[in-house]
């Protein structure tokens, strides 16, 4: 059983909806380009990009007996990383392909389980999730966030959250801040963590030092997570594993926290990215991409039915 897949279990034995896609990426600056996200139509998933006008939505290739999710685009615009997983059990990887979906190309060996890819901003590494070891009760003995180069190769452990502690937490969903100097990511635990099942967010920096936890575990916020292209805030959401929730923003440093959505149950919000200019963020809501202003007013919808799950907004080339 590969680790998103042990996740997935979790989620479903709690009765929990969302529990895989809720952000994680650097949103570098620069002119406004399209949204890359995963369409959940059918099985199995694919991913899709759309204009932030909602006028041209383009379905990426689809592949046999996997699943493709998590897209984050290249600083330039020109690719997109994501993550590729079977239908059934066995290892996710990381991929990057051109912006249309050809020459796709796995980053790292076949044996690795490797997920969740956020491109650093001077697009030369990927941060990325990583687990191995045996399952039980559902959980991986170890997950941590690991860098690579580009291409693949490289990998270097950053976070040792589970290393004294194995089966305790998913460490996942890394995302760069826009100097590339540090990494937040999210820290999920089971019942062996402390607290036990707690959600939250960590910034670290990108030699592994300095871990510090950004968000209160009673927040429950996590999963994926962007930083503003200014490096003044992260958007993040609460309660990260349920689907009904509302996005937020927090500085760097724990201060500053900020509801900026306000959906009442039962909408289904999963989150996504801020734009390239740092004006709007984007985000799935009950199955389709929306775009806000930054402070999280003036919604609209980009897509209709394509049950869309974690946007990501590129720069234009």
């Amino acid at each position: 059983m590969h680790r998103l897949r042990a996740i997935g279990a979790v989620a479903a034995a709690a009765g929990l909806a969302g529990a895989v896609a809720v952000l994680a990426q650097a949103t570098p600056s620069g002119r406004n380009g399209q949204i890359a996200f995963k369409m959940a139509l059918g099985s199995p998933s694919r991913l899709a990009v759309v204009t932030a006008d909602g006028k041209a939505l383009q379905k990426l290739p689809k592949t046999k007996q996997v699943s493709d999710d998590d897209p984050d685009w290249s600083p330039d615009g020109g690719r997109i990383a994501f993550t590729r997983c079977p239908v059934r059990d066995g290892r996710c990887h990381v991929y990057a392909m051109r912006a249309r979906g050809s020459a796709a190309t796995r980053l790292g060996p076949a044996n690795d389980d490797r997920a969740q890819p956020a491109w650093s901003p001077n697009g030369k590494q990927i941060a990325f999730s990583r687990g191995w070891g045996s399952v039980q009760n559902d959980h991986i003995k170890y997950a941590e966030i690991y860098v690579m180069n580009a291409n693949g190769s490289g990998a270097r452990q950053i976070t040792r959250i589970t290393a004294s502690k194995p089966f305790s937490a998913d460490v996942a969903h890394p995302a760069w801040s826009p100097d590339g100097k540090q990494l937040t990511f999210a820290v999920t635990n089971s019942d062996r963590g402390d607290p036990a099942h707690g959600l939250a967010l960590f910034v670290v920096n990108i030699d592994g030092s300095d871990v510090r936890q950004v968000t209160p575990w009673e927040l429950k916020g996590g999963g994926r997570s962007d930083w503003s292209p200014d490096g003044s805030v992260i958007l993040f959401k609460a309660p990260a594993q349920r689907g009904p929730g509302n996005l937020y923003t927090i500085a760097p440093d724990g201060t500053a926290l900020e509801q900026i959505t306000h959906y009442a149950p039962p909408t289904v919000v999963w989150l996504g990215s801020f734009s390239p200019d740092g004006k709007w963020i984007t985000y799935a809501k009950s199955g389709d991409v929306y775009v806000a202003r930054a402070d999280g007013t003036g919604a609209r919808q980009v897509s209709t039915g394509v049950s869309a799950w974690a946007p990501d907004w590129g720069t234009a080339r």
